[in-house]
């Protein structure tokens, strides 16, 4: 039997209904079993027999069954011995601590990277309510003279025209800015998750 046919026979003997992806994981895998043998010099037909009857394999496989992982056919739950329990009690003033660090370090990620659209964002809000305010409280100034109402009208308007700018340059980075927060909000939940199943709690 080649490779070919043992893959065929392989997912017709898989469970009716099963994700098609964990099926393409499950027959990546032995593919890449048999071209292995290949390349350690075996033929196509010994690296087949060497790998087995195809009806075997799958009913004999845990990576369909709901006990276990489906990362790969052969990861299992990993068990935690009893001592480890009892050290990770009697360490929590150690670990503990050393967790919150992390935590507050990763909460510092969060707001270093979210400082520059605080800044723009507080100069759009100034320019935008104080330059208005400026500009329409001028013409009370100008009873003090041309000057000083000239002054506090430009200084509106400039200040307006700023916080208009930093509006824009808001609007450009908030979307980036949060693409990457998500991003890497769902990369750290995924590892802390692959962690914690990897453990079986």
């Amino acid at each position: 039997m080649d490779r070919r046919q043992f893959l065929a026979n392989l997912m017709a003997a898989l469970p009716a209904g099963v994700d098609q992806l964990e099926a393409s994981e499950f027959i990546d895998y032995y593919d890449e079993v048999i071209r292995d043998f290949i390349a350690d010099g075996y033929t196509e037909a010994e690296a087949v027999a060497m790998v087995g009857d195809s009806a075997e394999i799958v009913a004999q496989s845990e990576f369909f069954k709901g006990d276990f992982l489906r990362n790969t056919p052969q990861t299992a739950v990993k068990k935690v011995a009893p001592w480890v329990i009892i050290l990770l009690i009697l360490g929590f003033p150690l670990w503990g601590s050393l967790a919150l660090a992390a935590f507050c370090l990763f909460i510092s990620a969060y707001i270093i990277l979210w400082v520059p659209l605080i800044i723009t964002g507080s100069f759009t809000l100034a320019g935008i309510i104080g330059g208005p305010f400026a500009m329409l409280t001028s013409f009370f100034a100008f009873g003090d003279g041309l000057g000083i109402g000239l002054l506090q009208f430009g200084s509106g308007a400039l200040l307006l025209g700023l916080g208009l700018i930093c509006g824009v340059i808001t609007w450009k980075i908030g979307g980036s800015l949060l693409k990457i927060t998500f991003n890497l909000t769902k990369f750290i939940i995924g590892k802390m998750k692959g962690q914690v199943t990897a453990y079986g709690f």
